[in-house]
């Protein structure tokens, strides 16, 4: 049952935008492809509780239901209306605006196959000349919003992703979520990262818990330090950048103006020496760059030393409303440090019999 007062969906005979064409594609694509419908996407695309199924696409993998890298290819075909390897284009979807595929496996291929669709959003001349009058522009597709989370997804579909987010591709994406994809590590970060170094559209950016150790920290560096770059949020929580990935973060944060949401949480960043170093770096760069509001340091044991580094540059920054630290620090340098946004409730401390230093 949808929710009370909920709009049923539009009816339309634009075949770009009426979801039973979409799922008849499909079911097509998958027998030429020689693979069994997915439950979870005859769900999508045929629950008419849901009235947004023509902008929005929500897969969920179930344990015995993952659409699968051949399940994705037949689903983005069947969105260009591309069904089999005639060339020939029918019915293409173009209504989504909003794509996610969460817990499918869909792999490597998968990230590939969706890559073709976002560089299809560039208009261009279709390739088939057999219409009287010469070629015609292809369809564009104009999604904004694609999250792939917990699918498996490595280097080669980063590098896929990051491709048809390069410039002069796709310009219609403004949030790339990965989220827990672990097989991604730094590698795939990078191969992202050398894509997204000439993107101007893209607004959220989100590698939670995807594998990223102080290697990541120099690619995601030369990404930021690109001039047009339009990226507001960046969320890096769950990984392994530590002391140094932090410092190579920093170098790109340094000239950065675009960002202001930087998320570094539970990244094992500790008290170390070495740790100590690279935060006074965060330090010196909250204290010089004017574009970051939000800073999230939560999970990481930094104690009262790193604290202590980071006040003065917090305290002195015009513009930061949002600062998260984690609370194994002094009373005094913790309730100094931590700043929350206005939505949010107000985080009380545990108590401590000792002091930490």
């Amino acid at each position: 049952m949808g929710k009370p007062g909920a709009k049923k969906a539009l009816v339309t005979h634009d075949p770009g935008c009426d979801p039973k064409i979409l799922y008849n594609n499909y079911l097509q694509s998958c027998k030429y492809i020689g693979i069994d419908p997915s439950p979870s996407v005859k769900w999508a695309l045929t629950n008419e509780d849901n009235p947004n199924r023509c902008v929005q696409i929500l897969i969920i993998g179930e344990e015995n239901d993952a659409l699968g890298p051949d399940g994705c290819r037949a689903l983005v075909n069947a969105m260009i209306g591309k069904i089999d390897d005639s060339g020939t284009i029918k019915n293409p979807f173009t209504a989504t605006r909003d794509l996610r595929i969460m817990r499918s496996r869909i792999k490597d291929s998968g990230a590939v196959a969706i890559s073709t669709m976002l560089v299809a959003t560039a208009r261009r001349k279709s390739v088939n000349t057999a219409h009287k009058g010469g070629s015609l522009d292809q369809p564009v597709w104009k999604i904004e919003y694609l999250e792939l989370m917990d699918n498996d997804i490595g280097r080669d579909g980063a590098m896929a992703l990051g491709r048809s987010l390069s410039v002069g591709m796709n310009t219609t994406l403004s949030s790339l979520v990965l989220d827990f994809n672990r097989t991604l590590l730094s590698d795939g970060v990078a191969a992202l990262c050398r894509g997204l170094a000439t993107n101007s559209t893209l607004k959220k950016l989100s590698l939670k818990h995807c594998g990223i150790d102080e290697k990541g920290g120099g690619p995601i560096a030369k990404m930021l330090l690109f001039k047009r770059l339009g990226l507001i949020s960046l969320d890096l929580t769950g990984n392994c950048l530590g002391a140094v990935g932090l410092a190579d973060i920093c170098v790109g944060l340094l000239d950065n103006s675009s960002l202001k949401t930087l998320r570094l949480a539970e990244n094992s960043i500790g008290h170390a020496e070495e740790d100590m170093k690279s935060l006074k770096i965060f330090a010196d760069v909250l204290s010089k760059n004017k574009s970051l509001i939000a800073v999230d340091l939560l999970h990481n044991r930094i104690g009262s030393a790193g604290g202590s580094i980071l006040l003065p540059s917090v305290q002195g920054s015009a513009q930061i409303t949002e600062f998260k630290v984690d609370s194994n620090m002094d009373d005094e340098i913790y309730y100094s440090l931590y700043k929350m946004s206005i939505s949010e409730k107000p985080v009380k401390k545990k108590k401590s019999s000792k002091k930490q230093r």
